[in-house]
């Protein structure tokens, strides 16, 4: 990309901008989604983590504008820089703190502009614009329309969109071979025979998490990953993101992690020794049987409900309450048929997760030196080749 291919535009050029009522709908359990800051998730809309409304309130949540195909969909108060494209097929409005932005111009490509969006172009100006409230920072919409990007030409555009979209179809393949195996996993154990019940002590070794302080954490790498929480948790194993140099409690892997504050009872497998905080506890199997373990507490939501609820402000679980925890417990023939059953669909699982993992880490490293100019598409074509 060469200088004398780019142009430097006004948003208000080539995109007309939207944004959603300063109300929230009642929220249903079916119905067209209700657009929120949570389904913006690394540049794509995950309607998982979204609300639904009922047709009354569609229509009032529409009045203005109902997203459509190509829309760039981003949150203009927290979460300042998260964005997604709006899907084909999809009926949603707008909710609080969402705004889109919707072309108006045919020579700038919907795809490409979202990841303008994600780069450090617009992240330099969003910082330089961000007005800092009381509880949280927001950009003003009413001026949002001068911001300028630098735009190159369109087949510029759709060659840097292709290179960096190929990487994300390869991402979504990946999400969806995840979410499978995991569907088919909760089905397995579904099938299990009637089974004994006894305390969780019996059967697994409780560890309680304890932080480190504040000063031996970091985001640097250094030491052993920490969760303090769930924050970092995902489909199937966490994150990486802090790090302390002065681990307290450690869990290893195979150890099922298990958050003791609300929501208490979510989910997680450890995939490396870490460091567990006061919102975390891990549970050793002692039988060896990981994956049972896992599926067989997330089977069981009734149970660590009660922990979520009952009049306090904030729900918890003590190591006392959680060793007493009554779960179901297969015979051991049979807990080894299933744990075998489960094995390979968790290893399927795992390595979409740990593809996906090495394509997201390609695709923002190529990313901001696409946008820059600093490399080539020619360049980065041949390093997503062997990627995907």
């Amino acid at each position: 990309m060469t200088s004398d291919h780019i142009s430097t535009r006004r948003i208000a050029d080539f995109a007309e901008i939207f944004d959603g009522p300063h109300a929230t709908p009642n929220r249903r359990a079916s119905g067209p989604y209700f657009l929120n800051i949570s389904s913006l998730l690394n540049g794509r809309l995950d309607l998982s983590r979204s609300d639904r409304v009922d047709e009354v309130d569609f229509k009032r949540w529409t009045r203005r504008v109902t997203p459509r195909e190509g829309d760039l969909l981003f949150s203009y108060e927290t979460r300042l820089g998260e964005a997604a494209l709006m899907p084909a097929g999809t009926r949603a409005c707008l909710g609080r703190r969402m705004a889109l932005l919707r072309l108006t111009a045919d020579d700038v490509c919907p795809r490409y502009l979202l990841y303008k969006w994600l780069s450090p172009e617009v992240k330099n100006l969003i910082h330089r614009h961000v007005i800092h409230g009381a509880t949280v920072n927001r950009i003003a919409l009413s001026t949002l329309g001068e911001w300028r990007l630098h735009l190159p030409s369109l087949p510029e555009q759709e060659a840097v969109a292709n290179v960096l979209g190929a990487l994300d179809d390869k991402i979504e393949v990946n999400r969806r071979l995840a979410a499978t195996a995991d569907e088919l996993a909760t089905a397995v154990v579904r099938s299990l025979p009637a089974s004994d019940w006894v305390r969780l002590a019996d059967v697994a070794d409780v560890t309680m998490g304890s932080s480190p302080k504040g000063e031996r954490l970091n985001e640097d790498g250094e030491g052993l990953p920490f969760y303090q929480g769930i924050r970092d948790f995902g489909l199937r194993y966490p994150s990486r993101r802090v790090f302390t140099t002065a681990p307290i409690r450690h869990a290893a892997a195979g150890d099922v992690l298990v958050s003791v504050r609300a929501p208490v009872g979510t989910l997680n497998l450890a995939s490396e020794e870490m460091c567990i905080g006061r919102g975390v506890a891990s549970l050793r199997p002692q039988d060896r049987r990981p994956y049972l373990l896992f599926h067989l507490l997330r089977g069981i939501p009734e149970v660590w409900a009660k922990y979520n609820a009952g009049g306090t402000v904030f729900g918890s679980i003590n190591r006392s309450q959680l060793e007493d925890l009554e779960v179901p417990r297969p015979a051991g023939v049979v807990a080894e048929q299933f744990e075998s059953r489960l094995r390979s669909l968790e290893g399927t699982l795992a390595a979409a997760v740990a593809e996906t993992h090495t394509l997201g880490t390609l695709r923002d490293t190529l990313l901001p030196k696409l946008m820059s100019g600093d490399l080539r598409v020619r360049e980065a074509e041949a390093a997503v080749a062997e990627a995907v």
